[in-house]
């Protein structure tokens, strides 16, 4: 479904397209409308109202039938969110999931209207993952940071580079028709491990963890299996030396096993980032036996200490934690069991309609990873990401369907 190729409307599509294209800048603050979901509230969103009201009507209910569907598995999640904070009568209700939702519903609609392609999608991934390659290297090299950020927040800015970084692998081998040239092929290749280069510069463990959904895509989705095992053998290889090869990052995965092993150990935990971690997911697990339907009415780590005594005397650092930093507990925390069974139900609803596109089962494996040791799926930014992600693919998958 393209719209017609006019002087003035072929101008337009490619504005159009090359804006519902920017998603990666939300990471990046430096970027005009970067650093945040502005990509969505200001420039998707709108434009994707534009083409809706530009849809010939014939084609108007076929195409917000499309997007109802598309928004189904987030339903879950995002009704339950809303219920559970008014329900705890929050001062000011957190609507970010809901309107986060309505946004790529719009984002959705553009993309089918502009005839958005893997081919586009693929381009935009390599370009996004050089880009984030040269923010970090001007970040740690130029500027003396010690992790990369981009503006934002050193986590997710791996998390963003990283899952760019992984599209480009699954559109050279993975990605439905391979019609694309040796060069296109070789530039993604290329992007993927820039874009890796990246993540290491953000310092992020945590975003590794993408990389092994690759290799589980390529060791049992592949088409032929020799292939896909030469490739996860490969990728697991290239994850390893770079993690070898690179001190501060080697020095930042060693510490894992060392700061889990001390928490179990020590008389009293030491606050550091996988023992705060720990210790969050034992909160969690006592808050949810406390209250399991709708949980506490979650709205501070101190308010928690402070009404749940057998949570014993917190230290310092524990109280200036904005989150529980994982999904898990976060929903434990806000909305309890009710919450926690509408987050998985919406993974499972996720994972159920993307069985057949390798892309979101892809978004799906990342988001899950990423969900344990951050918040993701609570998160702004990450939901921005897994949202429009999924709507992107999909208007991709339907588009190419509609052409067939």
């Amino acid at each position: 479904m393209l719209l017609p190729d006019r002087s003035a409307r072929g101008l337009w599509r490619l504005f159009a397209l090359c804006i519902l294209l920017c998603y990666p800048i939300m990471a990046i603050k430096w970027l005009p409308f970067g650093g945040g979901a502005r990509y969505l509230s200001i420039l998707a969103a709108p434009i994707g109202l534009v083409l809706l009201l530009q849809a010939p009507r014939n084609e108007l209910r076929g195409l917000l039938l499309s997007a109802w569907h598309f928004s189904l598995p987030f339903m879950p999640l995002v009704l339950v969110w809303i219920f559970a904070q008014i329900w705890h009568a929050y001062p000011e209700p957190d609507f970010n999931p809901l309107t986060r939702l309505l946004w790529c519903v719009l984002l959705f609609v553009g993309a089918r209207q502009v005839g958005v392609s893997y081919r586009h999608l693929s381009i935009a991934a390599g370009i996004a993952a050089m880009t984030y390659c040269a923010v970090a290297m001007i970040e740690v090299y130029g500027l003396g940071r010690e992790r990369a950020w981009g503006g934002t927040y050193e986590n997710r800015f791996g998390q963003y580079s990283i899952w760019v970084a992984a599209l480009c692998c699954l559109h050279v081998f993975l990605g439905g028709p391979r019609d694309q040239s040796r060069f296109q092929n070789a530039f993604l290749l290329t992007a993927a491990v820039i874009g890796v280069v990246a993540t290491l510069l953000s310092g992020s463990r945590g975003a590794l963890g993408a990389l092994l959904v690759i290799i589980a895509l390529f060791a049992f989705k592949s088409r032929d299996w020799r292939q896909g095992g030469l490739a996860a053998i490969a990728m697991m290889s290239a994850l390893v030396a770079f993690c070898l090869l690179y001190n501060p990052m080697y020095e930042r995965v060693a510490l894992v096993y060392q700061e889990a092993r001390n928490y179990f150990t020590e008389p009293e935990f030491s606050p550091t980032s996988i023992g705060v971690r720990i210790e969050l997911f034992r909160i969690a697990f006592l808050t949810l036996l406390d209250h399991p339907v709708l949980g506490p009415g979650y709205t501070s780590l101190k308010q928690l200490y402070e009404t749940h005594p057998v949570f014993g005397v917190p230290l310092p650092e524990m109280l200036g934690i904005p989150g529980f930093h994982n999904d898990w507990a976060q929903a434990v925390g806000i909305g309890g069991g009710m919450l926690l069974l509408a987050l998985l139900t919406t993974c499972i609803w996720m994972g159920v309609s993307a069985r057949r596109n390798i892309f979101c089962l892809a978004f799906l494996g990342f988001a899950l990873v990423f969900s344990v040791s951050e918040i993701f799926f609570t998160n702004k930014m990450g939901l921005s990401l897994l949202m429009a992600s999924w709507a992107l693919y999909s208007a991709a998958e339907q588009n190419q369907q509609s052409t067939l």
